[in-house]
């Protein structure tokens, strides 16, 4: 059985709930399995609350965090404080009890270089965390640690797992991940040609490129479209494409 359980931070990165979480219990009479949280969410009490509920009196197992961004991670202490037996589990693990059975770890970084997801083969089942979002895309803040070459990679890995259901870390449930990934990818192929055009007219700096690849861009995303295109740049050097040199970046050609 799994229950979504809202993380109770809401905003404009998080969505109007907060973060997902998913309890992922035992299909039988209550009791029957070791309840796994997918994301700690943030210590926030209405989630704490709603845990409580969900287990019926029974102590949380384990929670396995998808990736350590404040956002997923950062609730860890306060469900070690009321479950203190409580084993908490990240991408380092190979697999991971849950309910009735066991789920797989699946290394997806690119979001972060520690993301991972947890897998169900029978079921084919994917928990994403911030590996995919319906309506949206994810951001790959190159400045601290996002990586667009290792997350195309993981988009890649899972699109060939071919998940019949995608349980995200926001947003609703994903249940054409094929399809999405596709436009994730296409998405991303867009705004490399964009890069490069722009830099084919001239030199620019970050800056420079954020104006002119969004020049219609509210401020309050102007952080988030600053990374994206780093994102771009580095995959672009990496590749040889691009060279920096004194804030400036020059397309090689």
């Amino acid at each position: 059985m799994i229950t979504l359980l809202p993380a109770g931070n809401p905003g404009a990165f998080t969505g109007p709930a907060g973060n997902n979480t998913w309890l992922v219990d035992g299909a039988g009479s209550p009791g029957s399995g070791e309840p796994l949280l997918v994301d700690a969410g943030v210590g926030d009490a209405s989630h704490i609350e709603a845990l409580r509920a969900a287990l019926g009196g029974r102590p949380l197992a384990r929670v396995f965090v998808t990736h350590a961004h404040p956002d997923h991670a950062s609730g860890v202490p306060r469900l070690r404080e009321i479950w203190p037996n409580i084993e908490v589990v990240d991408g380092s693990s190979s697999s991971v009890p849950a309910g009735d059975g066991a789920l797989e770890v699946i290394p997806t970084p690119g979001h972060s270089p520690d993301h991972a997801c947890l897998w169900d083969p029978e079921r084919r089942v994917l928990f994403a965390g911030d590996l995919l979002v319906s309506g949206g895309t994810i951001m790959i803040a190159a400045s601290s640690g996002g990586n667009l070459r290792e997350y195309l990679a993981s988009l890649a890995r899972v699109r060939a797992l071919a998940p019949s259901r995608v349980y995200p870390g926001h947003g609703p449930v994903i249940d054409n991940a094929a399809a999405l990934i596709d436009e994730y990818v296409a998405h991303r192929h867009m705004r490399e040609a964009q890069v490069i055009g722009a830099l084919e007219r001239a030199p620019a700096t970050i800056e420079d490129l954020v104006r002119s690849i969004y020049p219609a861009l509210m401020p309050a995303l102007r952080g988030a479209a600053r990374e994206t295109v780093l994102a771009h740049l580095v995959k672009l050097e990496e590749d040889a494409r691009v060279r920096l040199h004194g804030g400036t970046w020059t397309l090689l050609r």
